[in-house]
């Protein structure tokens, strides 16, 4: 039981300093540095200088290289924004790899009658890995709409895909986590989307929301809180894109669209809490993530601000990413205990 917990665990834990060093390389605009996918020679950094500089050629052909740097980048700086995206993807295999030995140790166990009481991970495990390997798909998805000329950055629909799939994996892997830990839970149709369901949903459409203002740049207008420019719906707002699109295209309603979405559902983590905490019906367990969960959002929607507030300085965006993350973790963990104790 202690090893399938470790890997499990430990998954998540990969996929959330991936989700980190993602963050950092996004606001340090590395993730056009390398405009190719080798599966295996991509493991290797450039080893000779001809090799540096055959990348280099490929990535003057980006809108990104084009529009923002030109002459202004050389080498040097070329190597810089290069190795947070070899890193990014070097964890990325590091993922995949150790799931995979994870998941070859677990089958092997199982086929020599081992674990009979977590046969129940077979199939869940091999849905994880499957989600690994397409995420890597969307890793290069999302890079690829970098050889458009007219986007100064990877498409932010791309993006947002690409960390919606790591946000839905870390919380695949908390969730097989917790059911291997505390053991299979009867299922009750009105569990699966109760109070601490929805809490989860809405945190993780209001980071989506936040996915936008990262690909649109937009965290870098209207540095003011709680207003934007004076007051609450600035003039650009409207900018004549269907109503459909502007809040994924137009930074002003990216951001305004995030600003609301994180206002609502800190309201509303804050006041579920506060009543789980204070319900007679309530396990230790529930108080103890219900206690959680409230600081974690109250925290996060602070960082959030002053993040806002300074222009996204690269340390306080990829705390911001890393608090939106740990907020889930904590509902997932409440919502487990939870659902563990209406079943009681």
């Amino acid at each position: 039981m202690g090893g399938i917990l470790i890997w499990l665990w430990g998954s998540a834990a990969l996929v959330f300093a991936m989700a980190i060093i993602g963050a950092v390389t996004r606001l340090t605009e590395s993730g056009l540095s390398i405009m190719e996918w080798n599966v295996f020679a991509g493991t290797f950094p450039p080893l000779s200088q001809g090799e540096w500089v055959r990348l280099f050629e490929v990535y003057k052909l980006t809108g990104e290289y084009q529009t923002q740097h030109l002459s202004a980048l050389d080498m040097s700086g070329f190597k810089q924004i290069f190795w947070w995206e070899y890193i990014h993807r070097l964890w990325g295999r590091l993922i995949g790899m150790a799931f995979l030995i994870g998941l070859i140790v677990f089958a092997v166990v199982r086929m020599r009658g081992g674990w009979s009481e977590q046969k129940w991970l077979m199939p869940h495990a091999i849905v994880g890995f499957v989600l690994i390997c397409f995420q890597g798909f969307l890793g290069w998805y999302m890079v690829s709409s970098g050889f458009d000329t007219e986007l100064v950055d990877v498409s932010a629909y791309r993006l947002a895909a690409h960390l919606g799939m790591a946000v839905v994996i870390f919380m695949y892997f908390i969730g097989l986590g917790v059911r291997a830990q505390l053991g299979p839970v009867r299922f009750k149709a009105n569990q699966l989307w109760n109070l601490p369901s929805l809490l989860m949903l809405l945190i993780f459409l209001t980071l989506l929301s936040g996915a936008f203002v990262a690909g649109l740049n937009a965290g870098l207008i209207y540095n003011e809180f709680p207003t934007m420019g004076g007051t609450m719906v600035p003039a650009d707002y409207q900018n004549g894109l269907p109503w459909f699109r502007n809040p994924f295209e137009n930074p002003t309603a990216a951001q305004l669209a995030h600003r609301a979405f994180a206002s609502i559902a800190a309201l509303i983590v804050i006041g579920v809490a506060i009543a789980l905490i204070r319900s007679a019906g309530s396990s230790a367990a529930v108080r103890t993530w219900a206690w959680i969960a409230l600081l974690v959002v109250i925290g996060q929607y602070v960082l959030g601000v002053v993040t806002l507030l300074y222009a996204v300085p690269i340390p306080l965006g990829a705390a911001h990413q890393a608090g939106a993350l740990t907020l889930l973790a904590s509902l997932t963990l409440l919502r487990a205990h939870k659902n563990q104790t209406a079943t009681q």
